[in-house]
């Protein structure tokens, strides 16, 4: 107890920790909101103008923004109060509408990444500083979580079904038969599509029979295929994203007419997406430029190997210091010259360097890890700093940005995947279903037990846990774990921001606490979901412990 109340003294003890930096008070009192910046609301208006005219004729995009006159007005005033509030200045407008808008969208990482180029391209053309450009699309980098989450959650659920066996979906889509149905009602359709008349034309007929031959294979029937690639069936064909995403359209709705499942029709789409890359080939690596400018790759325009690696190093040093992600990068030296050495051979051959990293591999190597849209943010931001102190020049830093997002995906979808799908679990079954699963009263309270055990061996965060005090703390987490988790029990202790408001924490030492959370229920015996949904439950809990920390750090 008297520990606790001289706690309460440390801020004013420390008051004068930090140096008063007058420059740097002036600087923040007088800067303006990229709202501001990019010329309040009718900056934004001719904004959208702009990029709703690029996104209708990039056929990356077309697809997404080619609506009726009605809804191309509302989606755009809907688009200008949505930037204007993203952007620092007046909106009625709710951010957290966000997911639930574009949930059932298609709308994948790639997507989203052609946007920011468009984005970028007509903040170019508008004349906005390169300083601006890069505040407005690092704002726009958390909203991609909300636009891609239930594209991604689809499409990852779909490709595990597949991955235990195409034969599967080859017998639920009725076999040779039934999928010889599906594509005669998928050219009938693709036929009155207007979309495709100028790119195929009459040459729709004439594709038939080998699409049904090709599709029945690529379904997980007998392979019969001989015929030549899909490269050079597509070359002489005047065919980009946007009509390869009406011929998908088109597909979802045979087998949406032919009564087939919603997540059956995912994973169709998920074992038909692929072909894009192959019949695109020749449109893909036209995109791809932006690794290439005035004759140079994109590693030659940052300064080459040595500077990349020394960028990298950097880059490391920062996050094992930043609270943020220090969780994530702090390990033993051999194991983090590894990490590093990795980091640099992933990159390297991302920027246009020598391929020295399995791509295949960065998936599976992330999946389990916990990590979010948020981290990644964090060490993408650590990475431009870093890359901007050495002297990269901004218009090589934006063509960074873009290449380093590319790879967001496979880094954070299994994080996504496991916490959408705990979400929806636990808003179906309610949390008293969890609750029992967990074991019940016995089964919290056996797990509260391990939980003690070890953070208190954890060097990392024993030291909140020590003296005469625990025994008071534990009593009331088990409280409030027992009623946040759906179980008989009330909390009458302080809020959870005045509880943590005197104690020194950060994200750090919370994703530590989560660590041990989740290996002392596995300990206890609960299932990895069960873990997943009890994280899903807890995680939202960061803001009001970490209230005070945010607070202080801005």
């Amino acid at each position: 107890e008297a520990i606790v109340i001289m706690e309460t003294a440390r801020r004013d003890v420390l008051i004068n920790r930090k140096p008063h930096d007058v420059r740097k008070t002036q600087e923040a009192a007088s800067a303006k909101s990229v709202y501001e910046r990019i010329g309040g609301e009718g900056g934004i208006a001719n904004f959208v103008e702009q990029m709703y005219e690029k996104a209708t004729a990039d056929v990356r995009t077309k697809s997404f923004f080619e609506k009726n006159k009605a809804k191309v007005s509302v989606h755009k005033k809907q688009l200008v109060s949505f930037l204007a509030k993203l952007f620092g200045g007046p909106s009625s407008y709710e951010l957290s509408d966000v997911r639930a808008a574009h949930y059932t969208l298609n709308l994948s990482d790639y997507h989203f990444d052609c946007l920011l180029d468009i984005f970028s391209s007509v903040f170019k053309e508008m004349g906005v500083k390169p300083r601006d450009q890069q505040d407005a699309i690092q704002l726009l980098q958390p909203i991609r979580a909300d636009v891609t989450t239930g594209y991604t959650v689809r499409m990852e659920m779909a490709r595990k079904n597949v991955e235990k066996g195409k034969d599967q979906l080859f017998k639920r889509l009725g076999a040779s038969e039934g999928i010889t149905q599906l594509v005669e009602m998928w050219f009938n359709i693709a036929k009155s599509d207007a979309r495709l008349k100028d790119a195929i034309g009459d040459s729709i007929d004439k594709m038939k029979a080998g699409a049904t031959i090709f599709l029945v294979e690529l379904l997980g029937g007998p392979k019969a295929y001989k015929g030549r690639s899909l490269g050079e069936i597509h070359r002489s064909i005047d065919i980009n994203d946007y009509h390869f995403d009406a011929l998908i359209g088109d597909l979802s709705r045979a087998l949406l007419g032919a009564g087939h499942p919603d997540n059956l029709i995912d994973e169709v789409m998920v074992t038909v997406e692929p072909v894009r890359a192959e019949v695109l080939e020749k449109v893909r690596a036209a995109m791809d430029s932006v690794l290439m400018r005035d004759g140079k790759s994109l590693l030659e325009r940052f300064g080459g190997d040595m500077d990349l690696e020394t960028a990298v190093e950097g880059m490391y040093d920062k996050a094992v210091e930043d609270s943020r992600v220090r969780f994530h990068f702090e390990k033993a030296k051999a194991k983090q010259r590894q990490v590093r050495r990795k980091m640099y051979q992933y990159i390297c051959g991302q920027f246009g360097g020598p391929q020295q990293y399995d791509n295949s591999q960065l998936r599976p190597t992330h999946y389990n890890m916990n990590i979010t849209d948020y981290h990644f943010d964090v060490i993408l931001n650590l990475f431009m700093n870093v890359s901007k102190e050495m002297g990269v020049s901004g218009e090589t830093l934006m063509d960074v940005q873009v290449i380093l997002n590319r790879s967001r995906a496979d880094i954070t979808t299994g994080c996504t995947v496991r916490m959408e799908l705990s979400k929806k679990k636990n808003a179906q079954d309610g949390m008293d279903q969890l609750f029992q699963r967990l074991g019940g009263l016995d089964g919290v309270m056996a797990m509260v037990d391990r939980l003690y055990e070890c953070v208190g061996v954890d060097k990392r965060v024993s030291n909140f846990f020590e003296g005469a005090k625990t025994h008071a703390i534990k009593r009331s987490v088990t409280d409030f774990l027992i009623m946040t988790l759906g179980g008989p029990a009330e909390y009458r202790g302080r809020s959870i921001e005045d509880s943590h408001a005197v104690i020194q924490i950060t994200d750090y030492h919370f994703d530590c606490y989560m660590q041990n959370a989740g290996r002392a229920m596995r300990d206890v015996g609960a299932e990895q979901d069960a873990v997943d949904e009890v994280t899903v439950v807890l995680e939202p809990l960061r803001k009001q412990v970490l209230a005070r920390h945010y607070k202080e750090n801005s």
